[in-house]
């Protein structure tokens, strides 16, 4: 036995400098060669690490089943309402649109790249041929890919569809609901507190909002939720099995959004004493979950400098009061969310009762998804679209308020507490049911692109500052600044290939007012004798489909 535990030590010892070894000469790579490594391979890292997912569930399938089965039949039909109610709430009541301009279509596009080629880009020249996508040209983009790699999955079962995937959403928030509730029940409180809970996830407008959409981050939020309820079910039970199936669901989550590398202080700090305290067995875990996330780190070298889109520095200090400003009067002024929920949350904080280690390890989970942001040049909530930075602090939030609800329930009776929560909703509505004016030029670029996008002859390609839209929707379609960067590629291999026409879209980059972007509009228009096809117009907006030819010779 002790011969086989230096054995075993000195495997796990090799494995650590091999694999150090391999993340120092990933490193070492110059930029264009780790940007190219990175769209061959993130998707296969991430790959085995769905894969050990399912089959780390495959191996709970039983004490899943039992624990459900011991709900009883009441408890169970009213959490699976619950859920349904969720995607309802998400589906149809909230309007179905994007509201993060363009980067929901880069994702989408991303996602058909990794289903038809294994590849985890955007691409600049390409569409689908025969059934299956081709890229010509493509560039490393919008990273981490764990939600463009939910989207291959879906893409890969269902084909590529925009719709499937505002379903996949509108579906991760009936989860999403019904984890509010485990975790709740998790940390020590009754079925009565997880209900409320759920109900205040279910009610917050903003997940409405962005649960019908294509963003990334209602995923982000839900896969977070997933690792911390894994981890509390670890802490309580402290098999191999489930701490392997932690290990991998954490090494997915965090490749959904930047910040979602929190979850790995988060998730050391829940299983932190927990039942299986070999060395050995930790060190390969943690060991386990370095592999699984190379492409992370190799990520966030190659960004290190990336300003973001910032002027100056992305992050700094001084960006941190005006955020907590906006930012922290978000939850108490009653306007985009509901004020009473934060109370219900602070009571649920600090009211005596079970699980007291567990809901502060709530309130850090909060404080860390909402405090990452007052830091960020663009980290205010109304900055944008950047409301939806919130669902990511908006689980955390609704379990506090939901043992706060029994608290009080205990007092004025579950009934009236529930009726309360039904009263404090209504007034939101209408805030559900709004598309609200942020994007509208983008969105109605994006509308009229469908209509022209139905009305292009086959085997025909359109130039266009978005490609990535007409790629998913199965048109041909190149980045219009080949026009001005590439004119021979365009001249000599496009116009040729495709016989239905080149065609240009005078879009929503066209009309702003920036120059760079509207110089690539003029100058592709000034090359090439063109006609306009379609035309549509949005407030001062103007947006139009121009068949190109090339000019005559003098």
């Amino acid at each position: 036995m002790a011969q086989l535990s230096r054995v075993s030590w000195f495997l796990l010892w090799l494995g650590l400098a091999v694999t150090a070894g391999w993340q120092g000469h990933l490193f070492g790579m110059p930029e264009g060669e780790a940007r190219e490594w990175l769209i061959a391979w993130s998707g296969a890292f991430m790959g085995v690490a769905a894969m050990l997912v399912a089959v780390g569930v495959a191996t709970h399938a039983r004490e899943l089943a039992d624990a459900v089965r011991a709900m009883g039949r009441p408890l169970r039909w009213s959490l699976a309402l619950l859920a349904v109610a969720g995607m309802l709430q998400a589906g149809a009541v909230a309007p179905r649109t994007h509201r993060i301009y363009y980067d929901e279509t880069i994702y989408l596009a991303i996602g058909q790249n990794l289903a038809h080629l294994g590849r985890a880009q955007s691409c600049h020249s390409g569409g689908v041929e025969h059934g299956m996508l081709r890229c010509d040209q493509w560039e490393y983009n919008k990273q981490p890919n764990g939600f463009p790699f939910l989207v291959g999955l879906v893409y890969r079962l269902f084909g590529d569809s925009e719709e499937a995937v505002f379903y996949l959403n509108n579906g991760l928030m009936g989860l999403s609901v019904l984890v509010t509730a485990l975790l709740t029940r998790l940390i020590g409180w009754g079925w009565l507190a997880g209900g409320c809970a759920g109900l205040v996830f279910l009610w917050i407008p903003q997940n409405a909002h962005w649960f019908n959409t294509t963003a990334a981050e209602p995923s982000a939020a839900l896969f977070g939720a997933l690792t911390v309820l894994v981890g509390l079910w670890y802490r309580r039970q402290g098999s191999v099995a489930t701490l392997t199936l932690l290990t991998a669901l954490a090494a997915w989550a965090v490749q959904f959004r930047p910040e979602s590398l929190l979850l790995l202080p988060l998730t050391l700090l829940i299983v932190w004493g927990g039942v299986v305290r070999t060395p050995r067995i930790l060190f390969l875990h943690l060991l386990l979950f370095w592999l699984l996330t190379l492409p992370v780190w190799l990520h966030l070298e190659l960004f290190r400098q990336h300003p973001w889109g910032s002027a100056g520095e992305p992050f700094a200090l001084r960006y941190f009061f005006a955020n907590l400003a906006d930012n922290g009067l978000h939850y108490i002024n009653n306007k985009e969310f509901p004020a009473a929920y934060a109370l219900l949350a602070l009571a649920g904080l600090l009211v005596p009762g079970a699980g007291r280690r567990e809901r502060g390890v709530m309130g850090l989970w909060f404080l860390l998804f909402w405090g990452v942001f007052l830091f960020f040049y663009a980290g205010g909530y109304h900055y944008g679209a950047d409301m939806r930075y919130s669902l990511l602090s908006h689980v955390p939030l609704a379990v506090l308020a939901g043992v706060g609800a029994a608290w009080l329930a205990d007092r004025i009776g579950g009934a009236v507490v529930v009726t309360l929560l039904v009263c404090l909703h209504l007034p939101f509505l209408p805030l559900v049911r709004a598309t609200t004016s942020e994007a509208w030029a983008a969105r109605a670029d994006h509308r009229y692109a469908m209509r022209m996008a139905a009305a292009l002859p086959p085997e025909s390609l359109v130039l266009t500052h978005n490609p990535n839209m007409f790629q998913v929707w199965g048109v041909h379609a190149a980045q219009m600044s080949l026009a001005q960067a590439s004119p021979e590629y365009v001249e000599r291999v496009l116009f040729p290939r495709y016989g239905g026409g080149v065609y240009l879209h005078y879009n929503f980059w066209c009309n702003i007012p920036d120059p760079g972007q509207n110089l690539f509009c003029r100058h592709a228009l000034d090359r090439y004798d063109h006609e306009v096809v379609l035309e549509y117009r949005e407030k001062e907006y103007r947006y139009a489909l121009y068949r190109l030819q090339m000019k005559s010779a003098p």
